[in-house]
């Protein structure tokens, strides 16, 4: 997939930690109208002992307020959730990944990358249809370089 056709796929969003909660982010840069201002970071669905689970880091759960737009505001009743999964070997600098929504068959796909294990605060790199495994590599390899060329945030 050529590079400019990548670069109109991709938009970024910080986001950082609400004082005084453990999992609770707030949009403070990027674009709005894409996710909710407010992310809840954590384990929220009871993990199972199996070779997939072994691979999740964590969970975004989300729902748009009655006020606010957003590009997935049209699903599940205006909630947002994505398992976040260990990045490709390959790219150890990212956190990991997550893919949005596969059950209305969007596969937008998330790329989390921060420099504090998401601690306080991460961006999101969101990827529009990028989502399905023969893409994985070519979003994590372009998000690498984008990184490299400039600071953003």
């Amino acid at each position: 997939m050529n590079e400019r056709l990548i670069q109109n796929l991709h938009n970024s969003l910080k986001y950082e930690l609400k004082a005084g909660t453990k999992g609770s982010f707030y949009k403070v840069a990027g674009q709005s109208g894409i996710l909710p201002e407010r992310l809840n970071w954590g384990i929220f669905a009871q993990k199972k002992v199996s070779v997939k689970d072994s691979f999740k880091l964590n969970e975004i759960n989300a729902k748009y307020k009655k006020n606010e737009s957003g590009a997935y505001k049209g699903l599940n009743n205006g909630s947002i959730h994505t398992s976040i999964w260990k990045p490709l070997p390959e790219y150890p600098e990212f956190y990991g990944y997550g893919i949005l929504d596969e059950r209305a068959k969007i596969f937008d796909l998330l790329i989390i990358y921060s420099e504090n294990v998401c601690s306080s605060t991460f961006e999101i790199h969101i990827f529009k249809g990028m989502g399905k495994k023969e893409y994985l590599e070519e979003a994590f390899r372009y998000l690498r370089n984008y990184k490299k060329k400039k600071p953003h945030f």
